[in-house]
């Protein structure tokens, strides 16, 4: 998976009211944590939605570029944790960052993607189902896919892909039961008979 950079300010002061200074200044109060230790940072809203809208989205592992830092850590490897949005909005409202090291396995969830010709059950009339769109594993971050590819092309009528169908990648473990279901062909459905209604005349109320 290659990283996302992002541009990241060390920020000393912390409170609802500088949270919504930044916000109000197009930044987002984010917070890196690291071995026990917390960071408090801000990030440029256009930058995290740009890189959220990147084919890994919000689970890449992001480079942050941090400037402004006591201890001149200039360059940090970081996966998100969290992720605060207003709830009318969608609005992102605040980030929480883990830092990674090169020689530790992360867990992260990765996106699906479904690839290859149009599979034989839906050429038939079929409708394909995307069951599970991320799946989560477990590697060291240089081995961390951007996605895992699912060749559905040869899927018949009432076929699955299972988890366990994925082919085996050196160095990456998939945490979800084998038995899990990514894709499946559905049948296409048939429309029961309408009923038939009788018609009646209608008598008289007598009084």
């Amino acid at each position: 998976m290659q990283n996302v950079e992002l541009d990241a300010e060390f920020r000393s002061s912390n409170g609802k009211g500088i949270a919504r200074r930044l916000r109000m200044a197009g930044q987002i109060p984010a917070v890196l944590y690291s071995r026990g230790k917390a960071t408090s940072l801000s990030l440029n809203l256009a930058h995290v939605q740009k890189a959220f809208h990147s084919h890994a989205g919000s689970h890449a592992i992001f480079r942050l570029k941090v400037t402004g830092t006591s201890d001149g850590k200039g360059s940090v490897m970081a996966l998100i944790r969290d992720v605060q949005r207003d709830p009318l909005t969608g609005r992102i409202m605040h980030l929480d960052f883990f830092e990674l090291s090169e020689k530790d396995l992360v867990r992260n969830k990765v996106p699906v993607e479904i690839i290859g010709e149009t599979p034989a059950g839906v050429k038939l009339g079929g409708v394909l189902e995307h069951h599970v769109r991320e799946i989560t594993v477990e590697c060291l971050p240089a081995a961390m896919p951007d996605h895992l590819k699912v060749d559905a092309s040869s899927l018949a009528m009432n076929e699955s892909f299972h988890v366990r169908d994925l082919p085996a990648m050196p160095g990456l473990r998939v945490l979800d039961s084998p038995d899990t279901v990514l894709v499946h062909i559905l049948p296409p459905r048939t429309e029961a008979p309408a009923e038939t209604v009788e018609s009646t005349t209608a008598e008289p109320v007598k009084k």
